[in-house]
């Protein structure tokens, strides 16, 4: 699976991190339920659709603390979502009835064929069962209003009303089904046995490369799955050392990571906590060996707009192929510090990887990564680490396809650092 297919069948958070546990079994991971002493030395752990955590561990047990390297990136991207209930009728049609997840720009999901895909819950005789669902078809579309109705919007500007105006037609009048039943048509599961759902429309028109001798890549969801995909395939090269080697796929970090599978999770203490443990180093002792380890969170940092270049600080704008972005924020809205800023740098020269930088305008308010949350979680030296890009959270996304493979050994050198 290389990172074109990655994407195309990554349109939901849960898929995300079901084609990452694909990818690291081919390589001779094993999913475990927990980690122990005796487990295999390459695991995956899988606490919740969205999330996955698989570490290398050491060979044999460590006499003294040993460092961790650790890569996190979040495997969700903003877009819609579909509401419970979600068939709704409207002026004789129907729609299905969305709601924005995370701070995606809005006008840019209008008129695109729309797919469906997530989770669908269900019940099987005494439990609950889950299916992955991908409906790869033209279920909806976002259609716009046309110029006539509103003739200043080329000069106003487009700000559609968030209420209603994103639900997505679905059918030219009532439909003769529910959207249970539909549901159970396209993943035939019984209508009746369907509990629950968490479904995403998605852009149909998949990931390509294009310009100028195929120098850029175009894709939806390049935040935050590029750094995914970058950080599964680092691992499942990465063979045991005297240190453990691990990733952090989490979901929910568009929306704060503040869930059971987001950054702010206790699981991040205890996966951490039990990996040590099973590569012998003492509880005494991990304060000392997190103290001795990195983290590295990867998520996409912006590159310099050829348009609107004013927006961007005065020094260190990033742009499309010039390799590894470290972003560093002062008031720590990203992790970098000047002890981690030294490893960045070195790392880049001892290995002739093209690297710049990333710092935020002071008049603007900086966004944030999963960074500062598991730093201060774990206390563990962090960078933040990413791949310059332009029309962050559009439904359709673009960075420098060379970029790609700067950011993978950048990755694969730092599990070896």
């Amino acid at each position: 699976m290389d990172i074109l297919e990655y994407l195309d069948n990554s349109p939901a958070p849960a898929w995300a991190a079901e084609n990452a546990a694909t990818l690291l079994k081919t390589a001779g991971f094993h999913e475990v339920t927990k980690v122990t002493a005796d487990c295999p030395r390459k695991i995956i752990m899988r606490p919740h659709a969205g999330m996955l955590f698989a570490a290398v561990l050491p060979e044999k047990k460590a006499a003294t603390p040993i460092p961790l390297r650790i890569v996190g990136a979040h495997t969700d991207s903003p877009h819609l979502r579909l509401k419970p209930n979600a068939l709704q009728k409207t002026q004789g049609h129907s729609v299905l009835a969305s709601e924005i997840y995370g701070g995606m720009l809005n006008y840019t999901w209008f008129d695109r064929e729309l797919g469906v895909a997530g989770e669908v819950f269900y019940k099987v005789e005494d439990r609950i069962a889950r299916k992955l669902v991908q409906i790869k078809k033209p279920v909806a579309i976002v259609p716009s209003l046309a110029i006539h109705l509103q003739r200043g919007v080329n000069e106003d500007g487009f700000a559609p009303p968030k209420a209603a105006s994103l639900n997505a037609l679905f059918s030219l009048a009532e439909p003769a089904l529910t959207w249970h039943e539909y549901l159970a048509r396209e993943t035939k599961i019984a209508a009746e046995n369907i509990l629950s759902y968490d479904l995403s429309l998605f852009d149909l028109r998949g990931a390509a490369r294009g310009g100028f001798n195929d120098a850029l890549l175009f894709s939806g969801r390049l935040d935050n799955l590029v750094s995914c995909f970058t950080a599964t395939r680092a691992l499942a090269t990465t063979e045991a050392q005297d240190r453990i080697s691990a990733i952090l796929l989490f979901d929910h970090e568009e929306i704060g990571s503040v869930s059971e599978s987001g950054a702010e999770t206790q699981l991040t203490t205890e996966l951490i906590a039990a990996c040590a443990n099973a590569a012998g180093v003492p509880a005494a002792d991990l304060r000392t060996a997190l103290g001795q380890s990195l983290f590295l969170s990867a998520d996409m940092a912006h590159a310099v707009h050829p348009h609107f270049a004013e927006k961007h600080d005065t020094e260190n704008r990033p742009r499309l192929g010039g390799g590894v972005t470290l972003k560093v924020n002062q008031n720590r809205r990203y992790a970098s510090s000047a002890a981690t800023q030294a490893v960045f740098h070195d790392l880049c020269m001892r290995h002739g990887i093209a690297s710049q930088i990333y710092t935020h305008r002071n008049d603007l308010p900086c966004g944030s990564t999963i960074g500062p949350i598991v730093s201060a979680r774990l206390g563990v030296p962090t960078l933040d680490v990413g791949v310059a890009m332009l029309g962050m959270h559009s439904s359709r996304e673009t960075c420098a396809w060379d970029d790609l493979a700067a950011y993978q050994n950048f990755m694969t050198q730092f599990f070896a650092y």
